[in-house]
């Protein structure tokens, strides 16, 4: 699930910032710097890309917007439910809706970009890309097991309190179980990155089309093709028992944690309601995740 896109993580940076609106108003220059680190993009190629982010960034407003806010109102339906294990399942498969409609974006934007890059550029992005992959791995992977998963756990922790506030003792044991079963899917998944990376800049040095970029992102970001067989199995399983965990959850939250609960969604609605056009038209959810 750790799926790291250009537009999703602007939706991820705008769910986390306080000052929803000066983040959305200036996503241009956010997505701009970041091609500038990822591929140090030249002047040209900017003033060439910016009118296919303008328009990415308006349909995202037009079309994409209204599903995180409808998201945020199943959430909001959801907090308390007689059946726990259905609004679990309702927000993972919303959650992995909005992420795959983000990818598909993120391509259609990645294309027009990557498609015109010399050698230099190439070779900076190889560079980036193994960076960040070493960055991944010292992270998530540390050779002590027992250290490995005493951060996990706290990432974990972290995460949930984020949400419900501080934990209690009970919330934490249920934290702990749920860790034992859900898959540690971070080396697979950076074995798969890796490879999938390599082959990115094979194609970028063959100089392939557009059109075999487009297909190329499409099958590794939007439709996770190519997976190993394991990994895919370890991903099933870990989606099953993270439902489970959150349907284990739900009992246990406190008056003072399903306020703070709701409290944020709300206001997380609020300010992305805001944005919406004056024109726009209620959306439903339609659950489409891959795998």
């Amino acid at each position: 699930m750790k799926r790291i896109t250009l537009l999703f993580s602007l939706t991820l940076l705008l769910m986390a910032c306080s000052r929803t609106q000066l983040a959305y108003d200036n996503a241009d220059w956010l997505l701009e710097r970041y091609a500038a680190k990822t591929v140090d993009i030249s002047t040209e190629q900017r003033t060439q890309w910016q009118p296919v982010l303008a328009q990415a960034l308006e349909q995202h407003r037009r079309v994409e917007l209204p599903h995180i806010v409808a998201y945020l109102d199943l959430a909001s339906e959801l907090i308390g439910q007689t059946d726990p294990s259905t609004g679990a399942t309702c927000l993972l498969d919303g959650a992995l809706t909005i992420a795959r409609r983000h990818a598909r974006h993120a391509v259609d934007l990645a294309v027009p970009l990557l498609t015109d890059l010399d050698t230099a550029q190439i070779n900076h992005l190889r560079e980036y890309m193994q960076q960040r992959q070493q960055e991944l791995a010292e992270r998530y992977l540390d050779p002590d097991l027992e250290s490995r998963e005493a951060k996990r756990q706290e990432r974990f922790s972290k995460r949930v309190e984020s949400w419900i506030g501080p934990i209690n003792a009970e919330q934490r044991i249920l934290v702990m179980d749920a860790l034992e079963k859900i898959p540690d899917l971070t080396p697979a998944w950076l074995a798969h990155r890796e490879q999938q990376s390599e082959r990115l800049l094979e194609l970028l040095e063959s100089r392939a089309t557009p059109a075999i970029l487009e297909q190329y992102l499409s099958s590794w970001w939007v439709n996770w093709e190519n997976r190993p067989p394991d990994y895919l199995r370890q991903w099933r399983i870990a989606r099953l028992e993270f439902t489970a965990f959150l349907a284990e959850l739900a009992p246990t939250l406190s008056d003072k944690q399903r306020g703070k609960l709701r409290k944020r969604l709300g206001k997380l609605r609020s300010e992305l309601a805001a944005l919406l056009p004056a024109d726009h038209s209620p959306v439903e959810l339609i659950a489409a995740d891959p795998a």
